[in-house]
């Protein structure tokens, strides 16, 4: 009896812990953000990302190191980029397909939509679900940025392999994250992995910046933000506590963010 009563309320705290909201509110042994480090992962085979609950196009074009823009054209889909889950969303190819039409005065070369791309970025799989991504982007250039924390940089930018796409600055505990510059949030969740609790910032058409490792995120997708605004708490990696690990991509390439940040 006593073992079939600590079995029932196991069960219990499992289903509680699933149950929590881990969107905003990142508990800090989160395994996403401990079992492997930020990485750009490698387009399928298939070259077909299936969104998932919780995807935007940007943060789609962020895992593969694309530029959001090329991952928008070849799937025809225009701005605010609207997406749904279980959509196809095409990682390469272009956006048309060229076909031979035979007329009356012979056969002509016609270049026309891709009826898979077409179908892919307008079917909605479900008439139920919500869309992922309404974002308009800001078009004003940076003029300033600015650190997101004030600490030393404990793990340097490195173009090599498939990890190191940008620093790690050790910071102090409960510190705000604060953006580097103005923009829009087109990212706030913990879908990707090897970044914990993530926040992305889209500063115009050319610039992001990503804030990864957070203990909790406070702000929300679509909300615009002004440099120095809070985006999120400082969580760490494992034991590396405080740690916020950040990025800056340009046209969708990681760069290194010491090259735009200021001399401390």
């Amino acid at each position: 009896m006593t073992q079939r009563f600590i079995v029932v309320i196991s069960v219990c705290l499992l289903v509680t812990g699933c149950a929590s909201d881990s969107f905003h509110y990142g508990s800090i042994g989160n395994t996403r953000s401990t079992s492997s480090s930020p990485k750009t992962k490698s387009i399928p085979s298939s070259g077909i990302h299936r969104v998932q609950s919780g995807d935007t196009l940007f943060s789609i074009a962020f895992s593969y190191g694309l530029d959001y823009r090329n991952v928008a054209n070849i799937n025809g889909i225009d701005s605010p980029y609207v997406i749904y889950p279980n959509q196809k969303i095409r990682l390469r190819g272009g956006p048309k397909s060229v076909r031979k039409v035979t007329t009356t005065r012979g056969t002509k070369t016609v270049s026309t939509p891709d009826e898979s791309v077409t179908k892919n970025s307008t079917e909605k799989v479900n008439s139920s679900s919500r869309s992922v991504s309404t974002v308009n982007i800001p078009d004003q250039k940076v003029s300033v940025w600015r650190w997101p924390i004030a600490g030393s940089v404990t793990k340097s930018f490195s173009n090599a392999g498939v990890s190191s796409k940008g620093i790690d600055i050790r910071g102090k505990d409960s510190e705000h994250v604060k953006a580097a510059a103005d923009g829009v949030v087109v990212y706030a969740g913990n879908g990707l992995i090897g970044y914990g609790n993530l926040v992305i910032v889209k500063h115009n058409d050319v610039y992001l910046s990503a804030y990864a490792y957070n203990d909790r995120i406070l702000v929300k997708e679509k909300q615009s933000v002004r440099a120095g605004d809070s985006l999120a708490i400082i969580g760490g990696k494992g034991s590396e506590r405080p740690l916020l690990h950040f990025e800056v991509r340009r046209d969708g390439q990681p760069i290194d963010p010491l090259k735009v940040l200021p001399k401390q």
